[in-house]
């Protein structure tokens, strides 16, 4: 970074659980989800008070933008596509889980348009029957198992670096792997950072190939330089950012999401932003992110407002 960080609230909100902010260049909008809440949400940019909800009747996880511009979700133990005229969704596909309580969390969208996410078990005693999934948009191939609380997932700007991590505090570990986008093999998975301070959320990376991850309960967002090197952090006024992402006209602008979720009544008043999204300059830009190529879907009735 090459200025002090500049930090603004882009929207005062109480989000439970805040995440997977998306940003629609074509809209001039951020996409984000309340996962708790149920509820997608898009902010426009250009409108004074441009907020959209979109209620759900399941817990939304991970966005990610199609080549037709619609909005995918994934969410429960599938993806789905979001209709905005009604609020519905569409199905594309669904795994099977080994347990029941389990949904997709966080994910990324590689430049043959798959969409990866992965599953994560939701009682607080959280099993390690994660899965990392690649979604072609035809079938979903389990690649990498074993994992607690699914996060991190990113992909270098030349597309041979993918990153996952696991936040719950038994594994609290980011990982790498050489990536084949061609075929969407994973390999040589190493440790690439085990944060001391805070535990590794969601993530983006910028255009200098520099790794930025949420620190849940560390209140900060931390960059690290591609052999995993702490080299930046940005303090935020709440103690559990859960993930950035680069947008604005010139993708100069990090937007950081937040949850009020784990938070008891002391805390949330010391921390009356929680919950809400911020804006940060700090003078590093992001890089445009792949669209997923998606196949024609299927109606699904068992989700939608």
């Amino acid at each position: 970074m090459n200025r002090a960080p500049k930090i603004s609230v882009f929207h005062e909100g109480y989000d439970q659980v805040g995440e997977s902010p998306l940003w629609d260049r074509e809209r001039n909008a951020l996409w984000w989800v309340d996962i708790n809440g149920k509820t997608i949400r898009r902010k426009n940019l250009a409108k004074p008070g441009g907020l959209t909800d979109f209620p759900l009747d399941i817990m939304p996880g991970a966005l990610a933008l199609a080549e037709d511009g619609a909005l995918v979700v994934a969410a429960a133990t599938g993806w789905l596509v979001l209709d905005e005229a009604s609020g519905g969704l569409t199905k594309l596909a669904e795994v099977k889980t080994p347990l029941p309580d389990m949904r997709m969390n966080d994910g990324v969208v590689d430049a043959a348009g798959r969409f990866w996410a992965g599953t994560m078990h939701m009682p607080a005693e959280r099993e390690p029957v994660g899965t990392l999934y690649a979604f072609d948009g035809s079938n979903a191939a389990a690649r990498i198992d074993g994992l607690r609380t699914e996060n991190g997932c990113a992909i270098s700007p030349d597309g041979r670096t993918f990153y996952l991590a696991d936040s719950h505090p038994a594994v609290c570990t980011i990982w790498a792997f050489d990536f084949d986008a061609a075929t969407g093999a994973l390999d040589n998975r190493r440790v690439f950072h085990k944060p001391t301070h805070g535990r590794p959320d969601g993530a983006c990376v910028d255009a200098e190939g520099c790794y930025w991850f949420a620190a849940v309960d560390g209140g900060r967002i931390v960059r690290l330089d591609p052999a995993g090197e702490e080299i930046a952090a940005v303090e935020l006024p709440v103690s559990r950012p859960t993930k950035p992402v680069f947008g604005g006209a010139d993708l100069s602008t990090i937007f950081v999401t937040s949850m009020r979720a784990g938070l008891d009544a002391a805390q949330l008043e010391r921390e009356p932003l929680a919950g809400s999204v911020f804006a940060i300059e700090t003078g590093v830009r992001g890089f445009a992110q792949p669209r997923f190529k998606r196949i024609p879907a299927r109606q699904f009735a068992g989700a939608g407002a």
